[in-house]
């Protein structure tokens, strides 16, 4: 399924393999079990596979999407978990593919979920799903430093994203010294 996806869109299989990292330090950090990191090590992998059935020309544009191609790119939470309903093993992942674009203000998609009716692994792939993509160099527009991708996770705590979700990404990241390794030693000091 990785390399399904690898096939059709580059961009998404490296930023699974990072979502699936980020995810990890949130769990560890949260003290999750070993069947939490290894349904999260698999939702990570595979929670953009629905955009197997979305059109090249929506996937793959170099632009902005515009706000129909934005509305059919929304789709791939429910393709992923409807392919992945029909694999057998994979039913405990389903929840957390379909809701990792839920928001924890209930202005997310597919089913605008609020709060803790957002499933806890959907939650916590979110934060490591958004850190991804907003560090990540787009076609349209230059990933953001760490520093700001943080201030933006915080900005976003309560809204967007679950707080706890946030602080413990935030407290993850800072045990690991990753800003350090990046040569941005003083971001996290502020978080």
């Amino acid at each position: 399924m990785v390399i399904a996806i690898d096939n059709k869109d580059h961009y998404t299989r490296r930023h699974s393999e990072e979502v699936t990292e980020y995810a990890q330090w949130i769990a560890e950090e949260l003290g999750l079990s070993d069947e939490e990191k290894h349904l999260l090590r698999l939702a990570g992998l595979v929670h953009d596979v629905g955009k197997i059935g979305i059109p090249d020309e929506v996937l793959l544009k170099p632009d902005m999407l515009t706000a129909d191609e934005y509305e059919t790119m929304k789709q791939h939470a429910v393709l992923g978990a409807v392919m992945l309903a029909a694999l057998p093993g994979m039913e405990p992942i389903v929840p957390i593919v379909r809701s990792h674009h839920e928001r924890w203000d209930g202005n997310g998609y597919p089913d605008g979920l609020a709060g803790e009716e957002i499933p806890f692994l959907a939650r916590l792939l979110a934060v490591a799903d958004a850190f991804s993509a907003m560090t990540a160099d787009r076609p349209y527009r230059r990933g953001m430093d760490w520093q700001s991708a943080l201030a933006e996770l915080r900005r976003q705590r309560g809204k967007q994203f679950d707080p706890l979700m946030v602080d413990a990404f935030i407290a993850a990241a800072n045990k690991r010294g990753y800003a350090r390794h990046r040569g941005e030693e003083e971001l996290l000091a502020a978080a």
